[in-house]
């Protein structure tokens, strides 16, 4: 009879688990889909660029620039140089296939990402804490920390890496509990994709790599288990040297867009160099004084008023400024639960989760040295959100009431900070942020496409002056609206480049708000000024004129 209940029990642990992670992915999903065309208030350029990518690969399985399937999508706009990683472009192309290019379908694949990051929190909780209660807290905590919630309504790639890093942490515990090395393969293969989602994540994944090893060791598992973690790790890495082969130039135009010489060789090594020139390389590559100041910029990104207050002066795309990183509690749940994995019984998956939330910074500081960046180490959020877990469940058994109240307090105080953040983000966020999203593009190239009639549309005239990426934003809005007719007609000018007697009769012109040119020739009779483009809270940046 023991055996029958035990299984019955098993079976309805099992059931009971499958429905709370239904509940909380379509509660997590719900909550980061709505309003998405919204709120951010506009489209980045990289949310634009990304979509344009993912919209031609789902339809001609080549990028705009004619490569078939691509490892790695050049983003000419932003420089010759420019480089991104491609599990946000093919994860989006998924979405195209079956939706319409638009601001809330492009946004849409970033939305299921962050829903997923949520549901492999959860289950890693389970495994992690004795509790179910601790799972789903661990999950909400996740899913109601500001950081990630803004990164799951963004289409940018920042977030890409996190599932990846969570589906490797799920399979490695697996792999701890079961002795089943098909899990450790699993896990390290994660790892070996996971590089493609993000630049960071080439120096992350390694590093998680090696915390996997350093696991396999405590535990004492045959020297067979690191060749097969090492092995799931190296073998989806065969696509980027095949990548580096024929596009040789791809590594040196990324290490000159994150500030390393263009000749340092090491597309080529340093064969042939004479020592002195090597070791001059070697330096250029290594600096003392700015391997310090990176070490010193470490401890920015543990900044209490950073991670819990204000989030810092990061880019408002990235915050919002008024809350922290994470929710106001979690400024107590956090430190007790590092308290609790250094004074309790520190298993090996209690220390991989404390390793991975104190490298989190890691590629923050080496690639890109930003303070405050919460964008380059998206990592450590779930990692948090685990920790602050159990500091929960260690202050609520506390043996002294009043840590009881307080953890109660703070607890109830999660979905009211929550909710504020809520009220700023679909308020007063959306006018601050609207020069972060470079204006009212929308509005301008919307209009000019309700001007535009379908038989024989006129020419139109769009300025590059102060208005960047131009042509990316106008292709995004002439997908949207099925009239890619009108990219023949279209000319790119600088301001004050145009003469407007020189025009046919109907044609459109979007400029900047500073063109004297235009304004001139506008109160001179030669140009007619149809609409000033309204901003929310800021002076109107585009004009349009009809000759």
């Amino acid at each position: 009879m023991k055996t029958i209940k035990s299984v019955s029990d098993s079976t309805s642990s099992i059931t009971r688990a499958r429905l709370s992670g239904v509940l909380i992915a379509t509660a997590t999903f719900t909550l980061y889909a709505i309003d998405l065309a919204r709120a951010p208030i506009y489209l980045h350029e990289a949310e634009v660029l990304f979509a344009l990518h993912a919209h031609a690969i789902s339809a001609t399985a080549h990028d705009l620039y004619g490569r078939f399937m691509p490892l790695y999508f050049q983003m000419r706009p932003i420089g010759e140089n420019v480089w991104f990683h491609p599990v946000i472009v093919y994860v989006s192309a998924i979405f195209f296939k079956v939706l319409p290019l638009n601001e809330w379908t492009t946004r849409l694949p970033s939305a299921a990402v962050g829903t997923i990051d949520v549901v492999l929190t959860y289950a890693i909780a389970r495994r992690m804490f004795a509790a179910e209660r601790a799972a789903v807290a661990a999950a909400v905590l996740l899913a109601l920390t500001p950081a990630h919630f803004i990164h799951s309504r963004i289409a940018m790639d920042y977030l890409y890496p996190v599932p990846f890093v969570l589906g490797w942490l799920l399979s490695l515990t697996i792999y701890l509990e079961r002795d089943d090395a098909r899990f450790l393969f699993a896990a390290t293969t994660l790892l070996g994709i996971g590089i493609y989602s993000y630049i960071a994540a080439a120096i992350m994944m390694p590093l998680y790599l090696l915390i996997t090893l350093a696991a396999i060791a405590r535990e004492r598992k045959p020297f067979r288990a690191s060749i097969i973690a090492v092995t799931g790790f190296v073998w989806p890495l065969a696509l980027f040297a095949a990548w580096v082969w024929i596009h040789p130039q791809f590594v040196s135009d990324t290490l000159t867009r994150y500030g390393q010489p263009r000749n340092v060789g090491l597309d080529r090594g340093f064969t042939g160099l004479p020592l002195p020139v090597a070791l001059e390389q070697v330096r250029r590559l290594v600096s003392v004084s700015g391997v310090i100041g990176r070490i010193s910029m470490y401890w920015y990104f543990f900044d209490p008023a950073y991670l819990f207050l204000s989030g810092g002066y990061a880019n408002v795309v990235n915050s919002t400024r008024h809350v922290g990183v994470f929710l106001a509690p979690l400024l107590v749940f956090v430190p007790a639960g590092i308290i609790a994995i250094a004074t309790g019984r520190r298993s090996t998956l209690d220390l991989i989760v404390l390793a991975g939330f104190l490298s989190a910074p890691l590629a923050a500081c080496l690639v890109v040295p930003e303070p405050y960046a919460i964008d380059r180490e998206l990592e450590l959020l779930p990692f948090a959100a685990l920790i602050a877990t159990g500091g929960i469940e260690r202050l609520s058994a506390a043996r002294r009431p009043l840590w009881r109240v307080v953890t109660a307090a703070l607890l109830a105080l999660v979905p009211l900070h929550f909710g504020y953040f809520l009220f700023d983000y679909f308020g007063d966020y959306r006018t601050r942020s609207a020069t972060w999203f470079n204006g009212n593009r929308r509005g301008a190239f919307e209009s000019i496409l309700e001007q535009a009639p379908r038989v024989e549309p006129p020419a139109i005239y769009l300025s590059t002056t102060r208005t960047r990426y131009v042509d990316a934003y106008w292709r995004f809005y002439l997908v949207k609206h099925r009239r890619e007719d009108l990219l023949q007609r279209t000319t790119y000018f600088d301001d004050g480049a145009i003469a407007a007697r020189s025009l046919q009769p109907g044609t459109l012109i979007v400029a900047g708000r500073d063109d004297a040119s235009l304004f001139a020739q506008a109160a001179s009779g030669d140009l007619r000024l149809v609409e000033t483009v309204p901003e929310p809270g800021d002076p109107p940046q585009f004009s349009i004129f009809v000759r």
